[in-house]
């Protein structure tokens, strides 16, 4: 799956959900969706009226800015070479409408030398001389961004919240030594036990908290690689929640009166509720305290739940 600021995407869900677009935006010139089966022609839509054509894609996954130049690359040569080996199922579906422009619509660009390659492609096209290829032919490349109203008056039709930021959702990476974070949760420990400090049973409180807060912070990032891999969608909505709440954890963490203690329960319950109330029915009560317990845990290592 790739992750996008819509959302995460497959290439099947990426073209339905640009399908969704193109009949939206260009219905009055004539939209016309050309399925795949029983054969890709290198156009999955065109218009009648005037000339557009619609190639999509979607990388299978976040790629480095090389690799993802080299597929969308690529993608656009391929695709291009079908419309000269489709020639005669091409004419027979197009008819009179002779193709201007041909579109790449993918969710982001990974760099300008796309460009460059559009226009070596130009040429290219044009001098295979097809009956459906207008004289004055362009390559155009869409990312998701050509598409911001349409994608969002679908996702709000669907009953969709709407996301108005620039970049997917990430968690904060852990960068430093885990030495590092074993002392900030033993602070935390200490500070969260700090009335039973002196008495007898003290030292076997503080290990049984410790050891459960490390094994919940070493656990956190693969529990949630789990849910990316099995619900791409989900994680992208969980992690953009989890990143939205940090920002109220931290405030709270400067203004909080109560003891440390109240302060991490207070957070694990507000984040408990928040997934219950926006992820179900994906998210039960029982795997949002999951959730919770595991990134509380992590916010501790790396202080984005600290006591003033």
């Amino acid at each position: 799956m790739f992750k996008t600021t819509f959302g995460a995407f497959d290439g099947r869900s990426w073209e339905y959900l640009c399908q969704l677009v193109f009949k939206r935006k260009h219905g009055a010139e004539g939209y016309q969706h050309i399925p795949a089966s029983p054969g890709d022609y290198g156009l999955e839509g065109f218009t009648s009226i005037s000339g557009l054509g619609f190639q999509c894609y979607c990388p299978e996954k976040q790629y480095s800015r090389t690799d993802l130049y080299n597929k969308q690359r690529d993608k656009i040569t391929d695709d291009l070479a079908k419309l000269k080996s489709n020639n005669k199922d091409l004419v027979a579906i197009l008819g009179t409408t002779k193709i201007k422009q041909w579109i790449f619509v993918t969710p982001e660009l990974a760099s300008h030398a796309l460009l460059r390659h559009a226009r070596k492609k130009e040429k290219e096209v044009l001098g295979w001389a097809l009956p459906f290829i207008d004289s004055d032919f362009r390559i155009l490349l869409n990312d998701a961004e050509h598409y911001l109203v349409e994608i969002n008056q679908i996702q709000a039709a669907k009953g969709q919240a709407l996301n108005f930021n620039l970049t997917p959702p990430v968690l904060e990476e852990l960068t430093e030594p885990r030495e590092t974070y074993e002392q900030n949760i033993e602070r935390k420990c200490g500070a969260r036990l700090e009335p039973a400090a002196g008495t007898p049973s003290y030292d076997k409180r503080f290990m049984m908290l410790y050891e459960g807060v490390i094994q919940n912070f070493v656990e956190a990032d693969p529990y949630l690689r789990r849910i990316e891999e099995t619900a791409p969608t989900l994680h992208f909505r969980l992690i953009r929640l989890i990143n939205e709440y940090a920002i109220t954890v931290k405030e709270k963490s400067a203004t909080w009166m109560g003891s440390a203690e109240e302060l991490t329960q207070h957070v694990a319950d507000g984040l408990t509720a928040r997934i219950v109330k926006d992820l179900q029915p994906e998210m039960d009560e029982t795997t949002a305290s999951q959730v919770s317990r595991h990134i509380v845990s992590r916010w501790l290592a790396i202080c984005q739940l600290d006591y003033a």
